[in-house]
């Protein structure tokens, strides 16, 4: 792979290819003992690995220099630790980017759709890759978020600062990320799921301090990421800022957003997409009342 963001250790590898005869389709190795993958106990595979299992997929099919423009995607139904996992990738090709449209399939369902867009680091505005982790000059100075704030138990695997919030923003920083961490394996660039992680970890943080309809609202139907052009290193500072109320799409469907930046600069955005579950008002009750 030419991949600028792809996985470099065995540990954070989570495919593996089946036969030949089958091009496309590759088996999601589903590892419990991983330490970001599995920080806490869960009944169902977390969607992180879905999307990692999507990105390696595409950055499977890059054949020169590029890097992870875009991620789309939509969570069908729950994917459970019962039976295997496979991804079916499709793949288009553009003038300079390559899109992968990736099925997550257990048990001939599909679980969730992930499209992840590859475009060439030649249209990239950095020119000067450095070493993604590189501390900040404040690095010193950030005060990690309680995990259990946002249900992480693992130190290395908090990636934010104690958000701040205001009535309708909440911002953050992002901390430098710690060696042990799964998203300081990226061969060149910060890794777009460090990115997305740091932006989940602040819903999780609103879903924990909010009430009402600023909490994520029964089931996340989707996420979805996108950046101009990545970033090499960290020696800028990587803030986060976003809105702490939902916007209503349609029928009980509600999305939230928040922007990324690097020192001035503006180069990306991240968003959840949820449901409403509908209920049903209990009936009244027929039972005779006493005289």
């Amino acid at each position: 792979m030419s991949a600028l963001d792809r996985r470099m250790r065995p540990l954070n590898m989570v495919l593996r290819h089946c036969r030949r005869d089958k091009p496309g389709v590759s088996r999601l190795v589903v590892d419990k003992t991983h330490p970001f993958f599995f920080d806490h106990p869960l009944d169902h595979v977390p969607g992180l690995l879905l999307l990692e299992g999507a990105v390696q997929a595409a950055q499977s099919e890059a054949t020169e220099s590029c890097f992870v423009s875009s991620i789309v995607a939509d969570f069908k139904q729950y994917t459970f630790f019962d039976k295997e996992i496979f991804l079916h990738s499709i793949v288009e090709q553009g003038i300079d980017t390559v899109v992968s449209t990736i099925e997550v399939i257990q048990d001939n369902i599909a679980r969730a759709s992930i499209r992840v867009a590859l475009t060439s680091s030649e249209h990239s505005t950095d020119a000067n890759p450095l070493s993604p982790f590189l501390p900040t000059s404040q690095s010193h100075d950030l005060v990690p978020c309680a995990g259990r704030a946002i249900n992480k138990k693992r130190a290395e695997n908090v990636l934010i600062t104690s958000p701040v919030m205001t009535d309708d923003k909440i911002s953050a920083q992002l901390l430098p990320m710690a060696p042990e961490c799964v998203f300081s394996d990226s061969a060149e660039t910060v890794h777009p799921l460090y990115l997305l992680e740091s932006f989940m970890q602040i819903q999780r943080y609103l879903n924990a301090n909010q009430d009402g309809d600023k909490r994520i609202r029964d089931i996340l139907t989707g996420v979805s990421f996108e950046q101009t052009s990545p970033i090499f290193d960290m020696q800028d500072g990587v803030s986060i800022d976003g809105a702490r109320e939902f916007v209503r799409t349609g029928k009980n469907r509600l999305a939230r957003s928040a922007w990324l930046r690097s020192g001035e600069r503006l180069f990306a955005k991240c968003s959840i997409r949820t449901a409403q579950v509908e209920t049903k008002p209990k009936s009244k009750s027929t039972t005779p009342q006493p005289a």
